[in-house]
């Protein structure tokens, strides 16, 4: 009897460690506890660590995968993240929703946008035109002209991917950006709005990350990350909350 015990014990041993390990972990330890509370709560979470070594999206899924080997791969000087989860049952068709509003470029602008140094509303973007788009089965690609102070006219190009999996928005700036066309501060390719949607234990994640590679001096740093981040949590919000409506 003690010997069965002692084999049936060995093996539920190795069968929980399987068990455990096949269970998708969407987050790791830089996504503190109340966080959690607050994201569970139906809450957007923002946060803004300033490191993208302090990201907290771990997913396995392909979709987030790529979000994370972007942001790597950019190394940027500032960094937030915005996260936010809807149930998945009688939110079936959250992609398509998504994506049809996100991929409605003309509709950024007027989107609000607080500015806590002027301490003032705005528009986030003034206008929002399209130049050129491409379509596939799957994908989507824009190349649109935004205008937005203190920068002015900003290029960016725009992809949009779906699959069975996951759903990936990428914003990248075509042109460089100039402050009050005093400065350039921010390079071609160096800006990246990401969002990420995906599944994961009968719950979609909604992940979004602003990423600006820009130079960080003491005399631009604050201005450069009141400037990128905010509109960058202000734009991945506003759509994140859209899925309410």
């Amino acid at each position: 009897m003690n010997r069965f015990f002692s084999i049936s014990g060995l093996l539920m041993a190795a069968v929980l460690p399987i068990a455990s390990a096949s269970a998708e972990t969407v987050f790791n330890g830089n996504m503190h506890d109340a966080d959690l509370q607050k994201i569970a709560s139906g809450e957007t979470v923002i946060k803004n660590t300033g490191s993208y070594k302090k990201m907290c999206l771990q997913s396995e899924n392909a979709g987030a995968k790529k979000v994370i080997e972007t942001v790597r791969a950019l190394k940027p000087a500032y960094f937030a993240e915005v996260i936010r989860e809807y149930p998945y049952e009688g939110n079936e068709n959250l992609i398509e929703q998504f994506s049809g509003l996100v991929m409605d470029i003309p509709s950024y602008a007027g989107i609000p946008y607080y500015s806590e140094r002027a301490e003032k509303w705005y528009d986030l973007y003034s206008s929002a035109r399209i130049v050129s788009a491409e379509k596939t089965e799957s994908t989507e690609t824009v190349q649109a002209d935004f205008e937005m102070k203190p920068f002015g006219l900003v290029s960016m190009d725009i992809v949009s991917e779906k699959s069975s999996d996951y759903y990936v928005y990428e914003s990248t700036n075509r042109s460089t950006l100039r402050y009050y066309d005093k400065f350039d501060c921010v390079s071609p390719g160096n800006m990246k709005s990401l969002i990420v949607i995906f599944k994961a234990d009968g719950k979609w994640i909604l992940y979004g990350a602003g990423a600006v590679k820009a130079p960080s001096v003491f005399f631009l740093r604050d201005r450069i990350e009141t400037s990128f981040m905010n509109r960058i949590k202000t734009f991945c919000s506003h759509f994140f909350s859209k899925m309410q409506e």
